[in-house]
């Protein structure tokens, strides 16, 4: 599901031909640049470019190597996030439930009018304006029956709210595997630097030791 849903918001930043890089990078790590320009049969200034619109976003970001075989060449390896991604589309989700649910309050308290020859609806205040007339070809304007609208505004509006609660379900579990990770991390780091200052201490008095059999006595210094 999650796929889908990052193919789109890809989609809608970078064009229709981005919506393959989502499979070439989703759950994977470091991907060459090649190989997408590959997979996708684009040219590799094509593929650059939609990787730097998406990298303007934070959905993917890249480390470089550089290449002996190719006379010392980098080669940019990228990244998908699947976090910064669901985040943007619930960034774009969000905008729009606001907006069917002003439209669901527009036709609940406002009366609509329009021409049924050219489908163009106004409220009745503009309605008024033009005394009831068509602005495109001076038909009677009537009033419109925005109950079915409205019915079905509500259905898409159940809809995207179901779809909220999902992303917002994955990016807790994302940000609870991410922290996680971290932890792990951190712990990792914590144990390289104890056991590095184990063994300076080791080493340490390893040193004293050879220092002390090394100096003599003071019994053999009279002598």
């Amino acid at each position: 599901m999650y796929k889908d849903l990052l193919k789109e918001i890809v989609g809608t930043i970078a064009g229709e031909k981005s919506k393959g890089l989502v499979d070439l990078l989703y759950g994977k790590k470091n991907v060459n640049e090649f190989l997408i320009t590959k997979k996708l049969k684009l040219m590799i200034n094509q593929t650059r470019h939609i990787l730097y619109k998406l990298a303007d976003d934070g959905l993917v970001s890249f480390i470089r190597k550089k290449d002996s075989k190719k006379g010392g060449w980098y080669i940019y390896y990228w990244t998908l996030h699947i976090g910064r991604g669901l985040a943007k589309y619930k960034e774009n989700l969000v905008s729009k439930i606001e907006n069917i649910n002003q439209q669901i309050h527009s036709k609940k308290t406002i009366r609509h009018y329009f021409c049924s020859n050219c489908q163009i609806e106004m409220s009745e205040e503009n309605a008024l304006v033009h005394d009831y007339s068509c602005t495109e070809c001076g038909e009677v304007l009537e009033l419109r029956d925005s109950a079915k609208e409205t019915v079905s505004f509500e259905k898409e509006l159940a809809k995207q709210e179901k779809v909220l609660l999902e992303i917002d379900g994955a990016l807790r579990e994302i940000l609870s595997k991410e922290e996680k990770a971290r932890q792990r991390k951190l712990k990792a780091e914590e144990k390289k630097k104890k056991k590095e200052r184990d063994k300076k201490k080791a080493d340490s008095r390893k040193k004293n030791a050879d220092l002390k059999k090394k100096k003599p006595s003071k019994a053999k210094k009279r002598r």
